[in-house]
């Protein structure tokens, strides 16, 4: 099968543990910025489930029309986390997932200080990020590559607090199933332009990786601007 960017093709258990992290009662009524919203995903929950309002940040023009088409309900901007096109204190909730590590090198308190500053009084954000551990690191071809940044929870601690954040939740998920998906996805999207053979199988078992508490390859963290 041809590969394809919809939601329903995409969302993997990854996805889902996003949306059990933030929590439902989180963002009912809240006005919400998805940084680095990619193909909508996060839109459409938020919206399904009560958000007051959501905007989708990308730098690509081509994810920002796909997410658009997809979930019309949301607002999308083409932007970058560095200088984002937001007034001082306008959003309630952010959310990060998977993006600090693309970012450029040594941008993380820019990043953090500039979410804090679009942040109101008490919002929170919240964000995943590849775990830095000897096998998400080793069987991580991107880190190989390209030189793919993993994150600590010390150090994830460490910028938040010196950018005027408190941590309040950190949680893990992902195993096995995650990079040996991951791997496959690399070779059947970049080089065939197709879907991962058994898909279906292999995102049940990504889903019960992230379902347990014995995760080790991501972390979820969520901060509260103090």
């Amino acid at each position: 099968m041809k590969f394809q960017t919809t939601i329903d093709r995409r969302l993997t258990g990854r996805h889902k543990k996003s949306f059990l992290f933030t929590g439902v009662d989180n963002i009912q009524n809240k006005d919400i910025l998805d940084i680095g919203c990619s193909f909508g995903w996060f839109e459409k929950w938020a919206i399904e489930n009560g958000c007051k309002s959501i905007i989708g940040i990308e730098p690509d023009g081509k994810d920002l029309e796909n997410a658009q088409k997809q979930v019309p309900g949301a607002k999308y901007i083409k932007g970058s986390v560095l200088a984002l096109p937001l007034h001082d204190k306008s959003v309630d909730i952010v959310v990060m997932w998977e993006v600090l590590e693309h970012l450029p090198k040594n941008a993380e308190e820019k990043t953090f200080l500039e979410v804090c500053r679009v942040l109101t009084d008490g919002g929170k954000l919240c964000l995943s990020i590849p775990n830095c551990t000897f096998w998400s690191c080793i069987l991580d071809p991107a880190w190989w590559l390209i030189g793919h940044r993993h994150y600590s929870e010390e150090r994830l601690r460490k910028i938040a607090v010196e950018t005027g954040f408190e941590v309040e939740q950190v949680a893990y998920g992902g195993g096995f199933w995650e990079l040996q998906s991951m791997i496959l996805l690399y070779v059947f999207k970049w080089l065939f332009k197709r879907e991962v053979p058994f898909k279906e199988w292999f995102e049940e078992k990504r889903e019960a990786e992230y379902q347990s508490k014995a995760g080790w390859t991501n972390i979820f963290v969520m901060l509260k601007k103090a």
